[in-house]
């Protein structure tokens, strides 16, 4: 027996089990702006949303600020923030990726944090300028602290 080849997605197909497994909804947003979305499986079109958190979420055309979902499915879109453990774009913009798994076609992201990355990626900082940033960046803190515990001069004892 020759096994029939699907025209499906694969991801579609997770994300309706991971949709089943939540006790929230299955939400579209078409057409719209709106605050925060949450549900199971959550699909967005010609929208914009403040903040997602679902188990799936499926954009095309759309943008967002905040995202936590398992599985994100992407195109023409843009996020700010997204945190997901599997993430499928075909064209997009990502701020920030934090993601287990990536799969793009095209993808244009400010940092990207992945366990495995495949297809076209371009960051806006290369992976030696992010490090010597983040380490510039704690230092700056470590001397805002240091001065502010100078300004206040030393914390009082107990029993003072």
């Amino acid at each position: 027996m020759a096994e029939k080849e699907s025209d499906t997605n694969p991801l579609e197909d997770a994300a309706a089990n991971l949709s089943a497994d939540l006790e929230g909804e299955r939400v579209n947003v078409s057409d719209s702006a709106v605050g925060g979305v949450q549900g199971g499986h959550v699909s967005m079109t010609d929208s914009a949303a403040r903040s997602v958190h679902a188990q799936a979420l499926n954009m095309s055309d759309a943008a967002a600020g905040f995202v936590t979902t398992k599985s994100l499915e992407m195109r023409d879109s843009a996020i700010g923030f997204a945190a997901s453990e599997e993430t499928n774009v075909q064209t997009g913009s990502i701020g920030v990726l934090a993601s287990g798994r990536v799969k793009a076609q095209e993808v244009c992201s400010w940092l990207v944090i992945a366990g495995k990355l495949e297809g076209n990626v371009k960051t806006t900082l290369p992976p030696l300028s992010a490090l010597a940033a983040g380490a510039g960046f704690g230092l700056v803190v470590l001397l805002l602290r240091g001065l502010l515990r100078r300004k206040k001069g030393p914390l009082p004892e107990d029993g003072e």
